[in-house]
């Protein structure tokens, strides 16, 4: 299928979760379509323009050869802007309405691209077609996940080399958050949350055998430690502050790139939403994951998901390191087992985690290398549309 054209259009609801994912796959997809139009359709501009600094509160703009166009500004010019040769529609934005009517008659394919799910019943639902009014367009679904049979994970080069680059720049990347410090056997990680009590993991590591340092990166992570840690400091240096072996450093919010650069580095990572998550697994290091609460503690259906296809793509190991795999899995549950994002303690117990640090990492270097070799969901999005 000759492509001249690949419209992405995006809704921003409430967070910086959807953008994210939208911004890494129309970069990556620039990469392989390279003499290709793409624009990316947003509803608005503010969570766009804090992590990517260069965006400007216009409703047009040009950066790194991708086009940015609002929503509104599409809709008033969809005469002279037209429809592309294929459009995709991020987690149901639904696209207005004249320009499904126009596509109709110009688009060749539609592709409704779903939020991830570890859920098995996607795998036979992915690249299924929805019946449409149109002789010349088709409507798929494509399912991202995390199995082969599934439309995988956004695995960009872009975040690979950033990976290479902090496994050979540690000491020079922490030195711009903790600046004149050690990192010789200490341990470091990034937070990165929804509201929630770190009351277990804080007391955990102040008496850990390592001292720890902790970057805490989002305004709802700086309000669930400061909760917290008000009663607790024995140092505060204003965005730095210690209680007991800890150290933390309250980030200002990081670009897509200085997120990944900073996570790259460091020896663990507690991450949130989709973006941050998936980000968090592809570097092999122990993670946490703050899913996304829903009503009737329905998220708890996806965590078990994905600790299944966890559990069944770790192959050939120990007995010792199956049993520390069922710890990790069962505290990746219990950290998200929660009724609200409130400041009520959770069950969730630390001690086994950092004892065993060496096996969790050593397990979740298997699951990102099966990731990354099964699972990349541009480049499996990428042979569909050639073979359509």
């Amino acid at each position: 299928m000759k492509v001249n054209s690949i419209d992405i259009f995006c809704e921003i609801i409430d967070n910086f979760g959807d953008i994210g994912v939208v911004y890494r796959v129309s970069k990556e997809l620039k990469k392989i379509f390279q003499n290709v139009r793409i624009r990316i359709v947003l509803n608005r501009l503010d969570e766009f323009k804090a992590i990517n600094k260069r965006v400007k509160d216009v409703d047009y703009q040009e950066i790194d050869g991708l086009i940015y166009v609002t929503e509104k500004y599409l809709e008033e010019n969809i005469d002279s802007f037209g429809t592309a040769d294929i459009f995709i529609e991020a987690f149901g934005c639904n696209v207005f309405e004249e320009y499904i009517k126009k596509a109709k008659e110009s688009s060749k394919l539609w592709i409704n691209l779903e939020y991830l799910s570890g859920e098995k019943w996607i795998e036979d639902f992915h690249l299924q077609e929805s019946l449409i009014d149109s002789k010349t367009l088709k409507k798929i679904f494509y399912m991202p996940g995390f199995s082969e049979k599934s439309g995988g994970v956004i695995i960009d080069s872009g975040f690979l080399e950033r990976k290479e680059y902090g496994a050979e720049n540690r000491e020079k990347v922490l030195e711009k958050y903790f600046p004149n410090c050690d990192f010789n056997n200490k341990l470091v990680g990034t937070i990165f949350s929804y509201e929630r009590n770190f009351e277990n993991l804080l007391e955990v590591l102040k008496d850990y055998d390592k001292e720890t340092f902790l970057i805490l990166m989002g305004e709802k992570t700086h309000k669930s430690f400061s909760e917290i840690l008000q009663k607790k400091l024995t140092e505060n240096f204003g965005k730095i502050v210690k209680y007991g072996k800890i150290t933390m450093m309250y980030a200002d919010f990081l670009s897509q790139e200085e997120y990944e650069e900073v996570i790259s580095v460091v020896d663990f990572n507690f991450t949130r939403g989709e973006d941050s998550f998936v980000r968090g697994i592809l570097l092999g290091k122990p993670f946490m994951w703050h899913i996304y609460l829903q009503e009737e503690k329905a998220h708890m259906d996806k965590i078990r998901a994905f600790t299944e296809r966890f559990k069944e793509s770790v192959e050939d190991i120990s007995d010792e390191d199956e049993k520390v795999l069922d710890y990790y899995l069962n505290l990746l549950e219990e950290y998200n087992d929660r009724d609200t994002n409130s400041f009520e303690k959770g069950k969730e117990d630390f001690k086994e985690f950092f004892k065993n640090f060496d096996r969790i990492d050593f397990i979740c270097k298997k699951y990102s290398k099966f990731l990354l070799e099964k699972c990349n969901l541009v480049k499996k999005l990428y042979k569909y549309i050639q073979e359509y």
